[in-house]
């Protein structure tokens, strides 16, 4: 059993695991995203750009199923606000990660937000709410 401090309440000390256990996988996903952003730079224009809804569906379900895997187990509750907290969980480090690298990107080579780009996060942000819902209601 974890030690618990006094001065925290019993719940907001299983809310404080559960966001420090979901914050270390944010950060995984984070470093991940960096690497799908420079991959689907090839895709961002023109025909390779149908490849995007793809990419986006395959990254947003494994991101999903990361972020909810052993969340149920870790945070000791389920409901709602599990599932609250898991699809933010999914969409703060994609949405967060490729904003401040387009912000990079654009201001250094000129590079666009396209249409392709916005399908790949479109994608990837309903896939990995699919994803982590289904995951966490198997897992209760």
């Amino acid at each position: 059993m974890p030690k618990r401090s006094s001065s925290i309440p019993a719940g907001l000390e299983e809310l404080r695991r559960l966001l420090i256990f979901l914050g270390k996988k944010d950060l995984k996903i984070a470093a991940a995203w960096v690497f799908i952003f420079f991959l689907t730079q090839l895709t961002a224009n023109g025909v390779p750009m149908l490849f995007d809804p793809f990419i986006g569906a395959v990254s947003g379900g494994v991101i999903g199923w990361y972020i909810a895997e052993d969340a149920v187990a870790e945070a000791g509750f389920s409901g709602i606000v599990l599932t609250i907290l898991l699809v933010l969980a999914c969409w703060i480090p994609v949405w967060f990660t490729d904003w401040l690298l387009n912000q990079i990107v654009h201001g250094l080579f000129g590079w666009p937000m396209t249409f392709g780009r916005w399908m790949l996060l479109t994608f990837t942000t309903i896939f990995s709410l699919i994803a982590s819902v289904w995951r966490s209601l198997a897992d209760e």
